[in-house]
């Protein structure tokens, strides 16, 4: 995405990457695994458009899921996905 930002800027077109955590939706109801940090739609809504007003690159939400996002990516690949795995399991 940072490529085509780069690419796209010198054209006026500006880039924004929405990153949600869960968002509690009739989706989401559906699910059978835990969703840490769970929103509201009214708050996804209000944050991703307080993000856009300021004009930000990219936009996580909540902060928590944001700083497991930044942690996770930090780890490498086998163990991150090992830990995705591991937290997408069923609920029992």
């Amino acid at each position: 995405c940072e490529a085509l930002y780069a690419e796209l800027e010198r054209h006026g077109v500006k880039i924004t990457i929405v990153n949600p955590g869960f968002v509690d939706t009739p989706l989401t109801e559906k699910n059978d695994f835990p969703m840490p940090f769970l929103v509201s739609s009214e708050e996804a809504a209000d944050t991703i458009a307080k993000g856009l007003a300021k004009g930000k690159f990219e936009i996580i939400f909540p902060w928590k899921m944001a700083l497991a996002i930044r942690f996770l990516h930090a780890l490498p690949h086998s163990l991150r996905f090992a830990l995705t795995r591991r937290m997408l399991r069923p609920r029992q």
